[in-house]
């Protein structure tokens, strides 16, 4: 399974983030070869909630047979090769106070017929 983490400078919710990356990994279980690799675009806070989560959960994906890991990437380098990553689901984190006018890889994440997920706290 593959999931793309990325969101704005201004988002804090760890809480939020944690109940986002759970819901996308129990809506791609089913889809699981025994891997879990989330690629995080950015930014620093977003990379560093990424490799908090799954070092935190470690033990737990072992436990059920699934080896984790995560990847930082470019965003510009998956806009531009989004297809050959071949994403399972996609999550976008924000802040109440960013303005969403259009996210590229949400859209690219539609039109590919991919899970995609939107949190603004």
């Amino acid at each position: 399974m593959k999931i793309l983490v990325y969101g704005t400078d201004k988002f804090e919710d760890y809480p939020t983030f944690m109940r986002g990356m759970v819901v996308a990994i129990e809506e791609n279980m089913n889809n699981s070869d025994g891997r879990l690799d989330v690629y995080t675009a950015g930014p620093h806070k977003i990379n560093n909630f990424v490799a908090e989560f799954i070092n935190r959960s470690e033990t737990m994906f072992k436990q059920n047979g699934i080896k984790a890991r995560f990847n930082r990437v470019r965003k510009a380098q998956v806009v531009q090769g989004f297809d050959e990553y071949k994403f399972d689901h996609v999550l976008s984190f924000n802040s109440k106070e960013d303005q969403k006018l259009f996210d590229v890889l949400l859209d690219k994440a539609e039109n590919s017929k991919i899970k995609s997920s939107y949190y603004k706290y």
